[in-house]
């Protein structure tokens, strides 16, 4: 399963949304996730190994 984020600004929301990738990586094994975030917090998602593409 591919799931599309797209949150593009707020430093904090794009912080406090990874606990809920880790918990869904989890809970689904084999879910993988692409995010929309604004170019200067691109390089937060793309830390978490469940982020496929930034």
């Amino acid at each position: 399963m591919r799931v599309l984020l797209i949150k593009t600004s707020s430093l904090g929301d794009v912080i406090h949304a990874l606990p809920a990738l880790t918990d869904a990586a989890r809970a689904l094994p084999g879910i993988r996730f692409d995010w929309v975030v604004e170019e200067g917090f691109a390089e937060i998602p793309a830390w978490h190994p469940a982020v496929d593409t930034v």
